[in-house]
């Protein structure tokens, strides 16, 4: 089978222990960021629900509370 396929037998192996055929979610349980804390982001979120501004505009907004924030890291928060 995994010579047809291409594949190394181990991940045949393994997909036969399998008991359903749907494929499994990859990457954290519980996704969020490595820079910011919970209680940043639920500061961010709040004020994201609250305002309704752009991204950019939050981002001018929050940075002088939350110094090390980056327009990277809020995208990915919200």
């Amino acid at each position: 089978m995994s010579r047809e396929l291409g594949i190394n037998p181990k991940t045949v192996a393994k997909w036969r222990k399998r008991e359903t055929l749907e494929d499994r979610k990859t990457g954290p349980k519980e996704p969020r960021t490595t820079v910011l804390s919970e209680a940043e982001e639920a500061m961010i979120v709040g004020f994201r629900q609250h305002t309704l501004l752009p991204l950019d505009d939050c981002l001018y907004a929050l940075q002088p509370s939350i110094r090390h924030l980056t327009r990277s890291a809020l995208h990915r928060c919200l």
